[in-house]
């Protein structure tokens, strides 16, 4: 018996014996595709005898090339390391440039910038262009030429084909941006991939030595991959054709940066004759559980079919619990862990996913008040988040303006061109005069003895944050910190970015916001000074807990290829997943759907989802209906929980009864004793005006006359309509 015949099914060794020409390997969720790749790559190197210099492994973390390569050296031995190539795209792209890059007019030893070496240059050419920051943003600017480089859009062609106001201002910044990375000898590190392609295409004599090496080329998570990576394994693979790729299409979830699903659909196109293998066996879930996934991943049209299915044992029904409003969903979650962890169950066990980052606020708080150890994977914890930080340091200021600390972080914060040079002349001064930093900012205001457009920010902000002082000391903390976002103009500079970076910002400030409303309920006489001592007491608290035993909280993002024995899915609402923005686009909807399945297929034993009834959106209440992906698992795979529970399980699956206002007591009001059995309209429905036509519900606020409704129309954009003006009618 052979040696890759061990602990392989029989879907498995088929994928594994295959050795010529191009293969697509459709592995499902907890299949085994690892098992399979790396007996793949062994078997060719011990029993084809396949030198490992012509063998190249592609994929997209560090971490999972470094596994990958550990686990067939252990199969193969270690000798072989050296010349073995199992690495990322961007790993294989830069050791291509640091042999070849003055091909393309680099000098040896290129730099490779960072994040925030790239905003500087992109600074430097607003700058060079004589524009304000204010007005095109930094960061949005980058998001542009990052889409474009990853498009294999260089300069010239992004200028010829920019068309809209943004673009076209892009379009003079991009060629500014790359001409000072070449004076800098710098790439960033979306240039790895666009200078690779563009070196391989310029160079046929180059392109032929690595065709002829990397004769027999792997590719895992191929349905994650852009249109640049997928150019460089075309090319690569166009002298020998042994392309062997392993994905899933029902796990593509990154098309927000660039991932093209149709790389992977149309791989038998792009590559007559190419075998395909289904790994179709789970051997992580229970049946339930891949049962309920499947059944919500089956409603999408892009996707290839494949039926997957387990042999454990049929497990627990898939539980869904409705709670009143996030803050009980958050205390659900975290009293079941505790409860479950009666049964002798560890931290670790477990896994909250949510959809966007602002949701892991309430879960960390729920966690903390029942003394639940987490760890936050993907990014810092809530209240350390940058722009978290920014406004806890304006609040910081309006309670006590002595704090320095705190007004030296927002002087500058957005920009209103109080440079560090000026901030140091200004701290000399304050120290000179024995004056607060705000005290000598509000005399130098007045001073002269700063250039006028200086002399006008530094009073302006002084203006600014005595206009916050009174505002925290007379209104309620909820009004505060609105105020503080709003006239700061901190909100607004996110919200004209339009990147995925600065959306996520926004919604983490609307998330504090809705944090500070939370401490106002529960602390009628409390002030904004109160609420930063409680958030600093949270903050400070010292865990002690090791880090391998804790509760994983992530976003659905981040959770892929990872897997827990129970898990809980929250947020289960139109609006929130479905997310708003993609409610507008089939496949945008399609992907959020994916995102689904990877969320419930990362449970091996227990799978928990939840919702609200109500969420907090800035603040405000807002009425929530039922992810409709709730609606797409069948009837015996589910179990509905919840007192204030809108939907029951039906044999076609959920459905909306809406018998119970699902408002806490402490937000109720005589407008919510009149609100009808169920709200005229639900995110995701279509309607229709009489002046917009078309459009699709993304969101409701208030209720009875106030009732608001957000709709997105095709030819108009997004409108938030009253209710009992606009009378749409269902489409």
């Amino acid at each position: 018996m052979r040696r890759t015949d061990y602990d392989l099914n029989e879907e498995q060794r088929q994928a594994v014996m295959h050795t010529y020409g191009p293969a697509l390997v459709l592995a499902g969720a907890g299949s085994g595709k690892t098992r399979v790749i790396t007996y793949r790559m062994s078997r060719l190197l011990q029993e084809e005898n396949v030198p490992p210099f012509n063998l190249l492994g592609v994929t997209f973390t560090n971490k999972a090339a470094g596994e990958m390569k550990d686990r067939i050296l252990k199969l193969v031995g270690s000798h072989l390391r050296k010349d073995l190539f199992i690495g990322t795209f961007h790993s294989l792209c830069l050791r291509i440039l640091k042999v070849h890059a003055e091909k393309l007019g680099y000098l040896p030893g290129f730099t490779i910038y960072d994040s925030d070496d790239q905003l500087s240059l992109i600074k430097e050419s607003l700058w060079d262009l004589k524009w304000d920051e204010k007005d095109t943003r930094p960061w949005a600017v980058h998001s542009f030429i990052s889409a474009a480089k990853n498009e294999l859009i260089g300069v010239e062609a992004y200028v010829e084909q920019a068309n809209g106001f943004f673009m076209e201002k892009v379009a003079k910044v991009y060629p500014l941006y790359q001409a000072k990375l070449r004076q800098n000898n710098a790439m960033d590190f979306d240039d790895l991939l666009y200078n690779a392609v563009r070196l391989l295409e310029g160079n046929p004599d180059l392109l032929a030595g690595y065709q002829d090496r990397f004769k027999y080329v792997l590719v895992d998570e191929y349905q994650d991959i852009n249109t640049a990576q997928y150019r460089l394994i075309t090319m690569l693979v166009a002298q020998h054709h042994n392309l062997c790729v392993v994905g899933d299409p029902d796990q593509s979830i990154y098309g927000w940066r660039g991932a093209d699903i149709r790389n992977i659909l149309q791989f038998e196109k792009d590559f007559p004759g190419a075998k395909v293998f289904k790994l179709q066996q789970n051997y992580r879930s229970t049946r339930t559980i891949i049962e309920a996934a499947q059944a919500v991943v089956r409603n999408n049209s892009q996707r290839k079919e494949k039926e997957l299915y387990s042999l454990r044992e049929t497990g627990e029904p898939v539980l869904y619990y409705q709670a009143e409003d996030d803050k009980q969903e958050a205390d659900f979650v975290a009293r079941t862990i505790l409860e479950r962890l009666g049964t002798g169950r560890e931290f670790k066990r477990f896994a909250v996913l949510y959809r966007t980052n602002a949701q892991s606020r309430v879960l960390e708080e729920a966690c903390r008040r029942y003394r639940l150890p987490y760890i936050l994977i993907g990014g810092m914890k809530f209240y350390e988040r940058k722009e978290i930080k920014d406004l806890l340091a304006y609040l910081k200021v309006t309670v006590n303006p002595h704090d320095s600390v705190s007004l030296r972080r927002i002087v500058n914060v957005p920009i209103r061109g109080i440079g560090s040079g000026s901030l140091e002349k200004l701290e000399a001064a304050a120290k000179r005069d024995e004056l607060t930093l705000l005290e000598e900012i509000r005399r130098a205001g007045g001073s002269g003895e700063y250039p006028p457009k200086i002399s006008k920010a530094l009073s302006d902000f002084a203006a600014l944050l005595d206009r916050l002082v009174v505002l925290a000391k007379e209104a309620k903390p909820t009004d505060a910190i609105r105020g503080v976002l709003e006239q700061s103009g901190y909100l607004t500079t996110l919200e004209q970015e339009e990147t995925q970076e600065a959306r996520m910002r926004v919604e983490n400030l609307k998330e504090l916001v809705n944090s500070v409303a939370y401490y106002e309920q529960n602390n009628p006489e409390g002030t904004l000074e109160g609420f930063l001592d409680q958030v600093s007491l949270s903050t400070d608290a010292d865990d002690k807990d090791d880090e391998s035993n804790r509760v994983t909280l992530m976003t659905m993002h981040n959770a892929k290829g990872l897997e827990f024995r129970e898990v809980f899915v929250t947020g289960m609402e139109e609006g929130l997943f479905p997310h708003a923005n993609s409610m507008e686009k089939d496949n945008e909807v399609e992907e959020e759907r994916r995102l689904c399945y990877v969320g419930m297929t990362r449970a091996m034993d227990r799978l928990v989802l939840s919702g609200s009834a109500c969420r907090y959106v800035y603040g405000t209440a807002q009425w929530r209906s039922p992810s409709r992906f709730l609606t797409e698992i069948p009837k015996e795979f589910l179990v509905v929980d919840g007192k204030a529970a809108t939907i029951i399980a039906t044999e076609n699956g959920l459905h909306e009864v809406a018998t119970q206002k699902a408002v806490p007591d402490e937000l109720k009001d005589p407008e919510w004793d009149d609100l009808p059995t169920a709200a005229p309209y639900a995110p995701g429905d279509s309607v229709r005006h009489k002046k917009f036509g078309k459009g699709l519900v993304i969101a409701l606020a208030g209720s009875g006359e106030d009732l608001k409704v957000t709709v997105s129309f095709p030819n108009f954009g997004k409108k938030q309509l009253l209710a009992k003006i606009a009378q749409l009618e269902k489409a």
